[in-house]
């Protein structure tokens, strides 16, 4: 969050802190030197993004006189892992059965299209709108390759540059670079997606949300040894006091390798505004998400609106129960971590494109 102080701190001078002065006088017009785009075709990403959305919310609201099915075949009815992993109140018989939780979503798809039109992901939404059971798999499937993407990326700048260091070619530096990237990029994704395949087909989500903190506990039924002595397969072990560390601990971890790169490697950290901005949504979010109720499950407000919603309801007074659901739906701590990690990935590829603009301009 204070790349000036850290940078400091390990010995970076101010030629490594340049790029925001040389490059832009503000963020808009900051983004779109970084990213390569104009400041109307960013426009267009966000308007078709908000587009998408519209249209989503259209649909929702003109199910509302009407109940709304999904397939079967989907078995949206099993709320068993979502309602153990997610504490936003459903709305029954709507396309859209959790908002805060599918149209926080918004800041996922604007930087999927800034990235795209840049460099000339729908299971989210699927589901967090109903849940059905084959999305789950493709959900994290696709969120851990959008997280893997950058730090690849950087890796295989980091290559590059070193490759450059060594005398190489240039040109050849970056296509070797380049294709050990690609090649990591679809490594990770085939096989972590014939991982998260065959978890589905081992229904490992059907009953329970197996990487739940409650059900990770020493004294879960979970975690506890049958009667005929052997261990639930589907149990992911007691969760440990490291484990959980490492994971709170995660927004910062993830800055070590950056700033050992910058120092030794790239010979820059790029934009400063990007780091600041990319660094405090992903710490924000992130601590707000640990209240969730597949984590801490210490997230008692919105548990106080779902009941006021369901009374609401029960009554018959609709204004209420949508103000209650929308209290329950913006503060949802999925929903935060959204807008929050959306604006971190948006952030987190500008300011890899200004360490990059830096490199190329070296060599």
């Amino acid at each position: 969050m204070c790349p000036l102080v850290v940078g400091n701190a390990i010995g970076l001078d101010e030629s490594y802190f340049g790029f925001d002065d040389a490059h832009a006088s503000d963020i808009f017009t900051l983004v779109s030197v970084a990213t390569g785009l104009s400041l109307l075709r960013l426009f267009l990403c966000f308007s078709l993004t908000a587009a998408f959305f519209a249209t989503l919310v259209w649909a929702d609201i003109t199910t509302a006189e009407r109940p709304f099915q999904w397939p079967k075949v989907w078995q949206t009815d099993n709320n068993a892992c979502y309602d153990d992993m997610f504490c936003e109140p459903s709305r029954k018989h709507r396309l859209i059965r959790r908002p805060g939780n599918t149209l926080s979503n918004f800041f996922y798809l604007f930087s999927a299209m800034v990235v795209l039109a840049s460099s000339y992901s729908r299971a989210f939404s699927i589901w967090h709108g109903c849940n059905a059971m084959w999305s789950h798999g493709v959900d994290l499937w696709s969120m851990e390759a959008v997280i893997i993407y950058l730090p690849i990326r950087m890796m295989s700048l980091g290559a590059f540059g070193t490759f450059c260091k060594h005398s190489w070619s240039p040109i050849m530096a970056s296509n070797i670079a380049s294709s050990a990237c690609l090649f990591l990029y679809l490594v990770h994704i085939l096989s972590n997606g014939s991982r998260w395949k065959k978890k589905h087909d081992q229904k490992f989500w059907h009953s329970l949300c197996p990487f739940a903190v409650r059900n990770r506990l020493p004294n879960s039924p979970y975690v506890k040894t049958k009667k005929d002595d052997t261990i639930n397969t589907l149990s992911l072990g007691p969760i440990g006091l490291f484990e959980v560390y490492i994971f709170a601990l995660m927004p910062v971890i993830h800055n070590i390798p950056s700033w050992i790169m910058a120092k030794k490697v790239y010979g820059s950290f790029g934009s400063i505004c990007f780091g600041r901005i990319l660094n405090v949504s992903l710490v924000l979010g992130w601590v707000y998400r640990m209240t969730e109720r597949w984590a801490f499950d210490a997230c008692r407000h919105i548990k106080f609106f779902g009941e006021k919603m369901e009374m609401a309801n029960k009554n018959g007074d609709h204004l209420k129960s949508f103000v209650w659901m929308a209290l329950a739906a913006v503060l949802s701590p999925t929903a935060v971590l959204h807008y929050c990690t959306g604006i971190t990935l948006t952030a987190a590829f500008c300011h890899a494109r200004s360490v990059e603009m830096v490199m190329l301009q070296k060599f």
